[in-house]
């Protein structure tokens, strides 16, 4: 789906739909990540009056626990606010400057904004490196060796 990000913001327009990961190359090349990801996206101007476009993604995400192999459901929800700039300088000054500045992420002024990417984009990044069942994150499976230097350790 493509539209004209500047156009979408200015008028305040709003888009809602969902993916399955199942069937996103991108992502299935990361992990086995299965499960319907929701998002809306919705335009505004922002504070000082830039067309800004708001993400929100939210869904269940299942997974393989990378300890014990077994199925895992993961909760993701996250709101991302991006403002929209009109060249590289402006998008570069905003996102880099050394000074502080409001904008978290940002992208150029397109005709053909392609939404699906930025969804895909957006759910890669809340991705977890290493799924893991609470109960696991403890767990080590590695042997104990017993160290040869335990009998002066005692002696001492």
């Amino acid at each position: 789906m493509y539209i004209n990000n500047v156009k979408f913001a200015k008028s305040a327009q709003k888009i809602s739909g969902e993916i399955n990961l199942g069937t996103v190359a991108r992502i299935q090349e990361i992990g086995e990540f299965q499960g319907v990801v929701k998002y809306t996206l919705q335009g505004e101007l922002d504070r000082l009056n830039r067309p800004t476009l708001v993400l929100s993604i939210y869904g269940i995400i299942s997974a393989l626990c990378q300890n014990c192999l077994q199925p895992l459901d993961i909760s993701i929800e996250n709101q991302t606010q991006i403002t929209i700039f009109f060249n590289e300088d402006q998008l570069d000054a905003a996102l880099f400057s050394e000074s502080e500045s409001d904008v978290v992420d940002g992208v150029l002024a397109e005709d053909e904004f392609d939404v699906m990417q930025l969804v895909e984009d957006e759910v890669i990044m809340l991705l977890p490196c290493a799924a893991k069942h609470d109960s696991c994150i403890g767990l080590s499976y590695h042997d104990e060796v017993e160290s040869p230097f335990n009998v002066l350790k005692q002696i001492i």
